[in-house]
Parts: C-alpha cells; structure tokens; sequence
C-alpha cells in the first residue's frame, strides 16, 4: 500500500470515529418536553402525579413512551391528552383551556338601564346574558337622570345569577351631549339600542361612560359607532352614509375606444404589405 493509499485511509477513519462520536452524542442527548397553556398557571399531571404548573420544561424527565398527561386549572374544564416523548426529539404540548360557565339575570327599577360587564357594553335591563366565564365579573348600569349602578356578580358554573339594581335619582343632571349629524340627513338614531329621534339631533343630559351610536336610514347601509363622553363633555358626530348593495347602481361596461380597430386594421395591412413585397 502507499503512502498516498495509507493517508487516504487514515483520514476515513478518521472520519468514521468523529462521526460516531456525533451520531452517539445526539442518541445520549435527553428528550426535550416542553408543556404550556392558554391561559398559563395550570397544575400539570402526568400519570396522575403533579409534576408543576405551565410553562413547565420536563426535559430529561421521561424516557421515550407515552404518558397520560391532564391540566388543571380552577374556574376551567380539565385538559386531558397523551404525552408522546420520541429519543433525541423535542416534544411540546400547547393547550387551550375552556373556562366553565354561567349566566347573570339582570334587571334595574327604573328599567332601561345601559348594562355593562368588565367595562364591555351587553345591553339594556331587563336582560339575560348567557355564556359568561366563570368567577368575578364587575358590572356597571346607567342612565339618564341617575347614579351609576356599580357591583361584582360572581359566575357560577352551569348556575344562572341574578341581579336587581336598585337606581338612585341624580338630583344634578348631567350636562354631556353628542351632536349627531349625518350626510344625508334624516336618519334615525339609536343609543345603547334606544331610538333617540332622527339626524341631526343633539342629544343632552348624558352621564359620562361609553355610547353605541347606530344610525339607520331606509336605501342606506347602517352606520355604527362608540362615543366616550366625560362629565360635561360636548362630542359632534358626522357620519357619511353609503347606499346599500341593493341600490347601488349596475355595473356597465366600457364601450371599446374606436381608435382599437383602426390600430389592428393597419397592422394587418402593413403585415400584407411587406409579404407581397417579399413575393
């Protein structure tokens, strides 16, 4: 054998022991696991033992093999699944919890109340509000000529509560108004869901918080929006309608410009030119 034999082979042993190296150093490495959850803080169990709460790395926990794993978290449905943990693989395991239910009668003497819950407007007393997550809720009603209504209603799950606010006269009215026009006029204006009158219109003597503002007027499309008004704050609104699909006017096509024709005319021409002239 020659030298240049023998080098040739010693370097592919050499190649062949750092690749053993490689391929053994990534067959020893640990699984990695990897659990989190939607929202996070959920007890995790795996085999029926608490292992700790998501985000939670169980790296170099588990051999490879398939595990029941479950997450738990008050106020939601458990999540059951199957750990699968492979060798040398990142195994990752994302769940979505579902929280318990429940709903809230409310109800307020006067009624016509403008109901909120956590700061998000769900309608006008007397009203049945289906499908809320489980556990403490702040609630807040209001109207004109009163003190606002503010509480915690605590969901239960499957249960429905309820809710009677008694409202307090306001002996100083409030003085916040929105000024509402439109372009065109004559539309019909709804707040919180309550017809008010037709644009344009000032509409006085609001309290502050959050009005939903709908306009409707018959060929149009309806116009929606949210106002803030502070205590003794004066808004203006103008609102541009647009017709509805149903009158909007059909589509006609564009005629084809007459200098078209003239331009192909005289390129065939010209094409039949040059082949007689080639002939």
């Amino acid at each position: 054998m020659t030298f240049s034999s023998r080098h040739r082979l010693g370097k592919l042993v050499c190649l062949l022991i750092a690749l053993c190296f490689i391929v053994g150093f990534v067959a020893a490495a640990p699984p990695t696991i990897l659990i989190s959850s939607s929202p996070s803080g959920a007890e995790v169990y795996i085999g029926g033992t608490y292992k700790g709460d998501t985000p939670i790395d169980l790296t170099g926990r588990y051999a490879a093999g398939s595990y029941a794993i479950e997450l738990r978290k008050e106020g939601y449905i458990s999540w059951l699944g199957t750990l699968v943990v492979k060798p040398s693989e990142t195994t990752s395991i994302s769940a979505t919890l579902i929280p318990y239910k429940g709903n809230a009668d409310i109800s307020s003497v006067p009624a016509g109340a403008t109901i909120y819950l956590d700061d998000n407007y769900v309608g006008i007393s007397p009203k049945t509000i289906s499908d809320i997550p489980t556990g403490t809720h702040p609630i807040s009603l209001k109207q004109d000529g009163y003190y606002d209504w503010n509480s915690e209603i605590e969901i239960v799950k499957g249960k429905t509560v309820t809710i009677k606010a008694q409202m307090e006269t306001r002996e100083i009215p409030y003085d916040g108004s929105i000024n509402i026009q439109s372009t065109p006029s004559n539309a019909e204006i709804y707040i919180n869901e309550e017809f008010k009158g037709y644009t344009p219109l000032i509409i006085r003597e609001l309290g502050p918080g959050n009005y939903h503002i709908t306009l409707k007027l018959e060929g149009y499309q309806e116009w929606d929006a949210s106002v803030d008004v502070s205590i003794n704050e004066k808004e203006k609104i103008s609102a541009n309608l647009y017709p509805s699909a149903s009158t909007s006017p059909s589509e006609t096509s564009t005629p084809i410009s007459p200098i078209i024709p003239i331009i192909c005319i005289g390129i065939v021409s010209l094409a039949l030119y040059c082949s007689q002239k080639k002939k």
